[in-house]
């Protein structure tokens, strides 16, 4: 008796590697352009709550200082990035920075926003910060950091081009 070889086939065919790399290109060119869009809007999103959380660390360090706390950006210019400083024994000192966020527009009409030893802002009306991608895409939204005269950030989305 002869003894029976059986071929196993093991592995794929360059055909089938072909067709499995044609249909990941495919669902790839279909999710890339909903991934910018998707990433833009995360940046929106963490640039606002980067801000709000510097706002809400400013006032609560006026409080518990008892002394003028300001949130103001890097040469005038919210785009490069914000300081939170107080004065100490007749020098400003820097509580915590913040460096210049990527893929985002910040601007505001405020040059600083000063909070009082009692939480409060000491300006006369509220301040208010639109954050929104640098490049103008109606499919995401902006962001609007509005800092009222109690001194308390509300975050708001918003689809304008203004902060009220």
């Amino acid at each position: 008796m002869t003894p029976q070889h059986s071929f196993r086939q093991q592995g794929f065919t360059l055909i089938e590697a072909l067709i499995v790399v044609a249909i990941v290109g495919v669902f790839l060119s279909l999710a890339a352009p909903s991934f910018v869009t998707f990433t833009a809007s995360q940046r929106v999103k963490t640039a606002s709550f980067d801000l709000y959380a510097a706002l809400t660390f400013a006032r609560s360090e006026a409080i518990k200082r008892r002394k003028l706390v300001t949130v103001a950006p890097v040469s005038a210019d919210w785009n490069q990035g914000w300081t939170v400083s107080t004065d100490v024994g007749g020098t400003q000192t820097t509580l915590r920075s913040q460096d210049p966020l990527s893929a985002v527009r910040i601007s505001s009409a405020s040059a600083s926003v000063v909070y009082r030893l009692d939480g409060r802002i000491s300006s006369g009306s509220t301040v208010g910060v639109l954050i929104r991608p640098a490049t103008d895409d109606p499919a995401i939204q902006n962001r609007c950091i509005r800092v009222d005269l109690t001194g308390l950030p509300k975050s708001t989305s918003i689809s304008s081009t203004t902060c009220p």
